[in-house]
């Protein structure tokens, strides 16, 4: 048997490198399956040697390499690195056996409906780890916590430039679309935190190449002040080439680096792990998932960033810093979002379906998806029913009308001259066969008999995030399908740009999918009407009276009149205080902006001298609530420390702020939120900071503490709401009309977060649904009408790039050199400084001596 060929290993190193035979015995001959990462920094060169004895080299240089023998010697792995190590079996990481590692999913027919069917579960799972408060999550939040707060004291003891930035969110594709989001919405909660995101890749080319690439169209540049700010790198493989890179890049400005990946042990997660002791890493626990069309991944990080949101609020507003960041966001929206995220759940699990049966939503959604299918496997059917007729009518040589007329006994009794006509006509269906046979299929199928016969497109219309996902899932289901079968997709915001980018596309027989926001709920009705307003213009290009097909997907149950079908989602949250003053029926966006209209309209006062007085007296008002309010601290019993009980705070309010209709309890719920200490007295400030909240505010304060559930009381889960009607108690207490729709203007950020974080991906989770049964149903139609020849898996696309190996055009080669400038940038930065403060104080003593004298 002839022995295998040794292979050579050719290296140009620098002076520097440093190889050796690496003199340890083998620590993994036997055991579980080992992974090896290469030195994506330094560069590393790794050899796989299945051949008898060392790779040839000259005698000079074989000691300076490192051999790593595995498999009881039957493989020996050649490393050359310049970076020194004491053994190769130290950098293996084990994928078996490790609980920082898990398993790959099982190989299944179908692993993206199997991903799709997992999402419920998977998003229970990060809810369950988050609330138990002891998971590596839990402290990898109060790391990042800690170091936004940190921030932000820098910023307010000037030890940090007003404008640096304080969060920056990075990722690529994905990743990018959902911090994209979660970086809108925490900027929404706190108006003075300077949130930023960019793609890893411009990330990179401007800062991690020898010469910087020019950043056109995007306002990324050097002025970006990065020194010590708090970034987060979204990446669900961990593996990612730029943000990989990126990550290694930004330690030389700061060491608070964050990570959000889909398990413990990725390769950005390791490196993060080496600048300290503190948690760098948030991990979804759904490990790799082999079907390039992403779904969990994205509704996992999307409840991931969720969790991570309501925390950091949370730790915000309970600090000092607080006012610093500008909080926008209440207590009361944060327990109003937790029990809208719980519940969360029982939504996605109506709309993937149960184990053994299928919801009514799955049904429909599916249904939606298989009729989609049909208008794209048309093409395919039309060619194999023109195949059959060509091969019948030729192989016989009888065309169907001459062999008609030849039947009839016409041919000797018709002249020559008019068979020409039954000729003329068979040539004619043959002309026109494919034609023929598409306009069969349809009306055996009672589709539109008018819509173009060429290839399909489909355009996705929704928030930002869920149309580029959706279009990038969709995408990946039909990139590796045959020609005939072929789609173009597309995606766009109907609120925005849908109208200017794809209604002069709109044809006969275009496929729109657009998903509407609940226009139920007082701050997106706008929303809604926008959205209904572009899916009716697009529905109303028409072609010999046929236009698109359109499909809206959303909460609310109206269904337009020129789309073809809608689909209503089933939530379980409970209604929001504007839903409840609704009249009965207001269904369409149109009907539901007309209401709200006259509903603020109502609120007004239509006296206008009532008015003139109200303005007249409110400086008076606020004068004689100040005077009130020093009055009462004044008078106030205090205890040896200065504390206020609240036996003796309830006298105060009582007798100088009669106009607040608070009982007892109403009262001591309030008191007990502002007690930060838990020893059940108020600081003098305190009490300031309760008496000088007006009605509506002291009465969302008194029901968020009286409707919060028993298990989430404690200091670090956010107290949940438990009102059937968000703000509903506010309606049983003795308030006017305008406070009531104050309430409801009160709410309108809790209604956007939901929007943007619960209802937007219900509407996602929807579209992988409908889209997945198109896919399939398109997919396992080939084996089908081919006996199996002709199959391929919707699974995998042609470039064969799965979710873990992320494709990057940006190169990370010069990152290990832009370090060490970034690092001497940032040390001249300081030192720049500290000689600043150095000669500022010079001169103040300067001054002092000259005025001395």
């Amino acid at each position: 048997m002839r022995k295998p060929r040794r292979p050579s290993l050719a290296c140009n190193s620098r002076d520097d490198t440093r190889m050796r035979i690496s003199g340890a015995p083998s620590l993994v001959n036997d055991g579980p399956a080992m992974r090896y990462d290469l030195d994506d920094l330094a560069g590393e060169i790794c050899l796989l040697d299945w051949g008898d004895g060392l790779p040839s080299a000259s005698s000079e240089t074989l000691p300076f390499y490192a051999v790593q023998p595995m498999m009881q010697s039957k493989l020996k792995v050649v490393s050359v690195n310049d970076k020194p190590f004491s053994s190769m079996a130290q950098l293996f990481v084990p994928l078996e056996e490790n609980p920082l590692v898990l398993p790959l999913p099982k190989t299944l027919p179908d692993p993206v409906g199997n991903d799709i069917k997992e999402i419920p579960q998977a998003l229970k799972n990060i809810q369950t780890d988050w609330r138990m408060g002891e998971g590596q999550n839990r402290a990898s939040a109060m790391s990042l916590s800690r170091a936004l707060l940190a921030r932000l004291r820098e910023k307010m003891s000037g030890q940090s430039a007003p404008d640096g930035i304080d969060l920056l969110v990075t990722g690529c594709e994905v990743s990018l679309w959902l911090g994209e989001q979660f970086a809108t919405d925490l900027a929404h909660c706190f108006k003075h935190l300077n949130v930023r995101t960019v793609s890893a890749n411009k990330l990179l080319g401007l800062s991690g190449q020898q010469f910087s690439m020019c950043q056109t169209g995007h306002d990324l540049s050097d002025n970006w002040d990065l020194h010590d700010c708090v970034v987060l790198i979204i990446s669900h493989s961990g593996g990612t080439f730029a943000s990989l890179a990126v990550s290694k890049l930004l330690q030389a400005v700061t060491k608070r680096i964050f990570v959000v990946t889909s398990e413990w042990d990725t390769q950005i997660g390791k490196q993060l792990r080496a600048l300290g002791t503190y948690s760098h890493v948030f991990s979804t626990n759904i490990s790799l998932r082999p079907a390039e069309p992403c779904s969990v991944s994205v509704a996992a990080t999307q409840q991931l960033l969720t969790q991570i949101l309501m925390y950091l609020a949370f730790r915000i507003l309970s600090d000092d810093v607080k006012d610093s960041a500008g909080p926008v966001i209440t207590r009361t929206d944060l327990a109003e979002l937790e029990h809208v995220n719980r519940t969360n759940i029982e939504a996605l699990q109506e709309i993937v379906g149960y184990h053994k049966s299928m919801s009514k939503t799955e049904r429909e959604l599916r249904r939606r998806g298989r009729a989609w299918a049909q208008h794209v496997l048309e093409t395919p059917r039309a060619w194999i029913l023109c195949a059959a007729y060509v091969a019948v009518t030729v192989t016989c040589g009888i065309p169907p009308i001459t062999a008609i007329t030849t039947q009839a006994g016409l041919y000797e009794k018709v002249p020559q001259e008019l068979l020409y006509v039954a000729r003329a006509l068979d040539a004619a269906i043959y002309i026109f066969l494919p034609q023929i046979m598409i306009f069969c299929i349809r009306l055996l199928q009672c589709r539109p008999l008018l819509h173009r016969m060429t290839g399909r497109t489909v355009v996705i219309g929704d928030v930002p995030w869920v149309a580029q996902c959706v279009e990038a899932f969709l995408s990946k289901l039909v990139a590796c399908t045959y020609s005939a079968t072929a789609l173009a997709v597309f995606s766009a915001n109907p609120a925005d740009h849908l109208v200017h980018r794809m209604t002069h596309r709109v044809v006969r027989g275009s496929l729109l999918a657009c998903g509407r926001p609940d226009g139920r709920l007082v701050a997106l009705t706008s929303a809604e009407q926008s959205v209904c307003l572009s899916v009716n213009q697009a529905s109303s290009i028409q072609s010999l009276g046929v236009t698109c097909e359109s499909i809206t997907i959303g909460h609310n149950p109206h269904k337009l009149p020129l789309t073809a079908h809608h689909v209503c989602l089933q939530g379980s949250r409970p209604q929001f205080l504007c839903e409840h003053l609704l009249p009965p029926g207001v269904q369409s966006a149109t009907a539901l902006q007309g209401c709200f209209g006259n509903l603020a309209d109502s609120v007004e006062s239509n006296d206008l001298w009532a008015k003139l007085r109200e303005d007249l007296s409110n400086t008076s008002k606020k004068r004689i609530a100040s005077s009130s309010v020093e009055t009462m601290l004044a008078s106030l019993q205090k205890d040896s420390d200065g504390q206020v009980s609240f036996k003796d705070f309830e006298r105060g309010f009582k007798e100088f702020m009669p106009t607040h209709h608070l009982d007892r309890k109403d009262l001591k719920a309030v008191f007990d939120r502002f007690d930060q200490n838990y020893n059940g007295a108020l600081s003098p400030s305190e009490c300031k900071a309760i008496l000088q909240l007006d009605s509506v505010s002291l009465m969302s304060y008194a029901q968020l503490a009286r409707n919060t559930s028993p298990s989430s009381m404690d200091h670090f889960n956010i107290q949940e709401s438990t009102e059937r009607i968000f703000g509903a108690r506010l309606i049983n207490s003795d308030m006017s009309a305008k406070d009531q729709f104050k309430m409801t203007e009160s709410q309108r950020l809790s209604m956007m977060l939901y929007e943007s974080r619960i209802a937007s991906l219900q509407r996602a989770v929807a579209f992988f649904v409908m889209f997945h049964q198109m896919g399939k149903t398109i997919a396992e139609f080939w084996p089908w009408v081919s006996f199996g020849i002709l199959r391929y898996r919707m699974d995998r696309t042609h470039s064969i790039m799965r979710i873990a190996t992320t494709a990057s055009p940006v190169s990370g080669a010069n990152v290990r050199e832009k370090m060490v400038d970034l690092e001497t940038k940032k040390s001249l930065v300081r030192v720049k400084g500290l000689l600043s403060k150095m000669i500022a104080l010079w001169r103040q003593q300067q001054v002092y001596s000259s005025a001395e004298f």
